[in-house]
């Protein structure tokens, strides 16, 4: 009958214990935690007319984007704006409109979009609907997504 015997760590772990505690102090400031911030947002794609994106462009940076630059710093539910114009004309849209907003719940509710609304206070409701109508003449085609929209930190 054999008794066992404690193991009793040898020289070796504690020989590596302060290796070990150099690699795990590189990997912490290697790879720093990042925490990712994600919002809710709405992407919408537009594909214009053949010859009537520039006019669309031009409309929309003179009537729309400072209705949403009011919107955001109204806080009414656009937090965030981005937009882009494709870079080749082979592309399936001329314009691509990023909408982070605070929550999609405002989607559940019947009511114009929050630059809309600041579209109609600014240039009043007969002005604001004639200006709509007529970029609307010139898109072909407009997509709607939702999506979430991350920012990690570089």
């Amino acid at each position: 009958m054999s008794h066992m015997k404690p193991r009793v760590l040898d020289g070796r772990y504690i020989e590596l214990a302060p290796l070990f505690i150099l690699v795990a102090l590189f990997f912490a400031e290697a790879l720093p935690a990042q925490s990712p911030t994600s919002s809710p947002a709405v992407m919408v794609q537009i594909r214009c007319k053949p010859g009537t994106a520039e006019l669309w462009l031009a409309d929309f940076e003179k009537e729309i984007l400072p209705s949403i630059q009011e919107a955001i710093s109204k806080s009414e539910g656009i937090t965030r704006f981005s937009y882009f114009e494709a870079a080749l004309p082979a592309q399936p849209f001329d314009f691509v409109l990023l909408f982070e907003v605070k929550s999609l719940g405002s989607l559940d509710t019947k009511q114009p979009f929050p630059h809309y609304a600041a579209l109609f206070r600014r240039v009043g409701a007969a002005q604001g609907e004639q200006i709509l109508k007529e970029m609307g003449g010139w898109e072909q085609d407009v997509k709607v997504t939702v999506v979430r929209s991350h920012n990690g930190q570089p």
